[in-house]
């Protein structure tokens, strides 16, 4: 099946699934989206969308599987080289201790000789410990790298979902007790079906970079941009009040509202949507997502390209 066809099959339940939430006053969290669109893909289905879910299901459960033994592997091979790096620095150290043991009690000349050969076990323990070191800073690197690889999309080079996880959580966590100055912003590009049918979805890949790339250059170092999900943006801005955040939101928003991208000749005008709040005491995470989702929902029913900020 093309999949323009298979892709616009499944948009369609999506959008069906969506009326139902908004209808039934429910909120579109995972959970509760999961339940409905599962129960009207069974229900709506054809064979060949069947079998196409089935593909996409099986390779993200190899990519899965992939990405766990490529950790998995560099783990195994940091223990085998950090215990290789060791040995050489036990073997020196038996050397010495079965050398002090034999030390001679007898004339000058010997003890001269002795010490003599202490200070070249001692240099070559020195050697061992400055190669051990060197492996352990290059493991160090490797485990960094590797880590790196599986927290960031590589679509768009910024943080993917679990990046977004790991880095937010134990924030949200240190601050259970307290009024952490965090703030949550999501960010949605808006018509981006439009743009994916209009010119093509690799056109939509590099506008999904540019989005990115853009929102990073536009934050400081201590901020990180992650793509949620889709055309969907999470940025988390540190020690940030509400005016700067949505005096931020409104920047990014006016940049790429302005720029003149180009793809195979035609200008593609490109708008966001964003929903901004900021963090309260004894937020759990879910909160501070369900009332970013909510800002961005409401900024999207505002005739989309503006951000709306939500704070209670």
């Amino acid at each position: 099946m093309d999949s323009s066809i298979i892709n616009q099959k499944i948009l369609d339940i999506h959008d069906h699934v969506m009326g139902l939430l908004r209808s039934m006053k429910l909120p579109p969290y995972p959970s509760q989206y999961k339940k409905f669109f599962d129960q009207l893909f069974a229900e709506t289905a054809d064979e060949e969308l069947r079998k196409d879910q089935e593909n996409v299901d099986h390779k993200a459960l190899s990519d899965s599987k992939e990405d766990v033994t490529k950790y998995l592997d560099m783990v195994e091979h940091s223990v085998v080289s950090f215990i290789e790096s060791h040995s050489g620095i036990a073997s020196v150290a038996e050397l010495q201790r079965q050398y002090i043991d034999n030390a001679p009690s007898g004339s000058l000349e010997k003890f001269v000789t002795f010490i003599e050969g202490l200070s070249a076990l001692n240099q070559t323990m020195y050697e061992e410990l400055e190669k051990s070191q060197s492996k352990i800073n290059a493991l160090n690197q490797e485990l960094q790298v590797a880590r790196s690889e599986l927290t960031t999309d590589p679509l768009t080079k910024v943080g993917n979902r679990q990046g977004f996880s790991e880095d937010i959580e134990p924030l949200i966590e240190a601050g259970i007790n307290k009024k952490l100055s965090l703030v949550l912003m999501m960010i949605d590009i808006d018509n981006f079906k439009f743009l994916n049918d209009e010119f093509g979805y690799v056109a939509g890949d590099k506008v999904l970079y540019f989005i990115a790339q853009t929102i990073k250059g536009m934050i400081r170092t201590a901020d990180k941009v992650y793509r949620y999900g889709g055309e969907e943006f999470a940025v988390v801005l540190n020690r940030c009040d509400v005016t700067q955040a949505q005096m931020i939101a409104d920047k990014i928003r006016e940049k790429i509202e302005k720029s003149n991208l180009l793809y195979a000749g035609k200008s593609v005008h490109v708008t966001i949507s964003a929903g901004v709040t900021i963090h309260q005491q004894g937020d759990t995470l879910e909160d501070l997502i369900s009332r970013a989702d909510k800002a961005l929902y409401c900024a999207k029913k505002s005739n989309k390209n503006c951000t709306v900020l939500f704070d209670w």
